[in-house]
C-alpha cells in the first residue's frame, strides 16, 4: 500500500515518468490497486460483520425482538441449542417472541456476550464467523444462571448491507450459579410445543458434563488454510485520473479500518490500567478537554478532574489484598467519515473484592467518544453505565435492589449526571449511538 499512497502526491502530468522509473505499466498498476482494494473491502466486510453479530447481542439482552429479527436476511434461519430450526424472518422472530415480552423486563437479567470472533469473508459476498457465547441469565427471585456455548454463523451481503443468514448457537452448558457447574450441568434446550421449529435440530449433542467438540467451518490455519470460495473480479481503470482518484479514496478507507483497531486497542488498555489502579497512565489516553462519568457519580471534566476521579477507586498502584479484573469486550465502533472522531459501545465485567471479606461482580455498558488530536487517538468521553452490582455468594437472584454509587460529596463532579438510570432488578436500557444496521430503524427510548 504504501507505493500506491505515495502516488496521490504527483500530480497526474508527473505519473507517467514515476512509473517508467519503477518499472511499470499503468495496467499493471491498476491491476495491483484493484487486487488491493479487495484486500481492503474484504478488511472492511470483516469489521461490519463483527459490529452486526455484536448489535445481535446487545439487542438479544434486552429482548429487542423486532431489532434482533431485522439483522437476519429474509430466508435465514436460526437454531439456538436443541429448540431446531426456525426458517425465515416472520419464523424467526416467532420464535424470539416465544423467549419473552418484547423490550426490557423488571427483573429480568439476560446478558448474552459475544465472543473470540473468528471470521472468514468470502470472495461472493458470503461469510462464516465462529463466536464464542458466555451468558449470565436471571429472574428476580425466581432463579440465576452461568451459559456457555459457540455460535457457528453464516452471513451474507445484500445491496451492499451485511445480514446473518444462519444462526446456530450450539449450547454447551448450562449451570445454576448456586450449585456451579460442578454439581449441577442442565440439558440444553428441547423443542418447544407451543412453537414447533420448522425442522428438527441440525445435530444431534448434549451439553457438559457430555464431551462434544462443535464443528468449525474452518480447518487449521496453519496446516489446512481456508478457501475463500469464489475468484475476486478484477476492474481495471483505465486512466491515471482514475488511478489516482481511487488510491486516494483507497488510502482514507484503509485508515478509518486502521482507526477502528486503534480505538479498540486503546479501549482495551483503558482497563489493563483500569483494573491495576494505574490512575496516572490512565489519566494520560484522556483528551486535555475529555470527561468521564462512572456509575452516576457526575461528570469529571479535564485531566486533573479526571485524575481526582479516580481516587473514588482505590490509591494509585496500591492493591494489597484486592482484586479488580476489569474485562472490555464486545466493542461495537463506528468512526465518523472525516476520520477524526468515532464512537463505541462496549461490556464491561469485573471481578471485585476483597481477600477474607467479598467478592462482587459487575456488569456494566459503555457508550464512549474518542478523538483524534495530531494524528493521536484519545479517550474524549468515558461513560459507563452499571447493569449490576452482585455478590459472589449470592449472584442475582436474591439481589437487593439499589441505586449506583452516585455522587461522593468529599470529591463533587464538575457536573451533575448527564444519564439517570437504574441497575438490575430494574429494567434499563443504556442509549445507543448507533441505529440497526440492517434496516436503519431508530430505537426510541421511553
Amino acid at each position: 500500500m504504501k507505493k500506491f499512497t505515495l502516488l496521490i502526491f504527483f500530480p497526474v502530468a508527473l505519473l507517467s515518468g514515476f512509473l517508467h522509473s519503477q518499472g511499470s505499466d499503468l495496467a499493471s498498476l491498476a491491476a495491483e490497486a484493484a487486487a488491493l482494494e479487495q484486500e481492503l473491502a474484504l478488511l472492511e466486510d470483516e469489521n461490519e460483520i463483527e459490529n452486526l453479530q455484536k448489535v445481535f447481542g446487545f439487542y438479544l439482552d434486552k429482548h429487542q425482538w423486532i431489532q434482533v429479527a431485522d439483522l437476519f436476511a429474509d430466508d435465514a434461519t436460526i437454531e439456538m441449542g436443541g429448540s431446531g430450526v426456525y426458517v425465515g424472518k416472520p419464523r424467526i422472530l416467532a420464535y424470539l417472541q416465544s423467549l419473552g415480552a418484547e423490550g426490557p423486563q423488571e427483573g429480568i437479567l439476560d446478558d448474552h456476550m459475544q465472543l473470540q470472533p473468528v471470521i472468514h469473508v468470502n470472495a461472493d459476498g458470503t461469510a462464516k464467523a465462529r463466536w464464542h457465547h458466555f451468558s449470565q441469565q436471571a429472574e428476580w427471585g425466581v432463579s440465576h444462571h452461568w451459559g456457555a456455548g459457540t455460535y457457528e454463523n453464516e452471513y451474507i451481503k445484500e445491496e451492499g448491507v451485511w445480514k446473518i443468514s444462519k444462526l446456530h448457537l450450539y449450547s454447551t452448558m448450562r449451570s445454576p450459579v448456586d450449585d456451579g457447574w460442578h454439581v449441577t450441568a442442565l440439558p440444553r434446550s428441547e423443542l418447544s410445543a407451543e412453537l414447533p421449529p420448522d425442522r428438527s435440530p441440525s445435530i444431534d449433542y448434549e451439553n457438559y458434563p457430555a464431551v462434544f467438540v462443535v464443528p468449525f467451518h474452518y480447518g487449521n490455519p496453519v496446516t489446512d488454510p481456508y478457501d475463500a470460495s469464489g475468484a475476486f473480479t478484477l476492474s481495471v481503470l483505465l486512466s491515471l485520473e482514475e488511478l489516482v482518484a481511487k488510491i486516494d479514496e483507497m488510502d482514507k478507507r484503509l485508515g478509518l479500518v486502521e482507526d477502528a483497531d486503534e480505538i479498540e486497542r486503546l479501549q482495551t488498555i483503558y482497563g489493563y490500567y483500569l483494573a491495576r489502579n494505574q490512575w496516572d497512565d490512565l489519566t494520560g489516553i484522556f483528551a486535555a478537554d475529555g470527561t468521564i462519568e462512572i456509575a452516576q457519580r457526575g461528570v469529571y471534566r479535564g485531566a486533573a478532574s479526571i485524575r481526582r476521579n479516580l481516587n473514588l477507586y482505590g490509591v494509585q498502584d496500591e492493591l494489597p489484598g484486592e482484586l479488580h479484573n476489569h474485562m472490555q469486550y464486545q466493542p461495537v465502533i463506528h468512526v465518523d467519515e472525516n476520520g477524526q472522531t468515532a464512537r463505541l459501545r462496549s461490556r464491561a465485567f469485573s471481578l471485585m473484592g476483597t481477600f477474607g471479606r467479598q467478592g462482587r461482580f459487575m456488569g456494566g455498558i459503555y457508550e464512549n467518544i474518542f478523538v483524534k488530536r495530531d494524528g493521536q487517538w484519545l479517550m474524549l468521553k468515558d461513560q459507563q453505565i452499571n447493569t449490576y452490582f452482585a455478590g459472589t455468594d449470592d449472584g442475582w437472584i436474591n439481589i437487593t435492589r439499589s441505586q449506583p454509587p452516585g455522587i461522593t460529596e468529599s470529591n463533587p463532579p464538575d457536573e451533575p449526571p448527564t444519564l439517570d438510570f437504574e441497575m438490575y432488578p430494574k429494567a434499563f436500557l443504556p442509549p445507543y449511538h448507533y441505529d440497526n444496521p440492517v434496516t436503519g430503524r431508530t430505537e426510541v427510548i421511553e
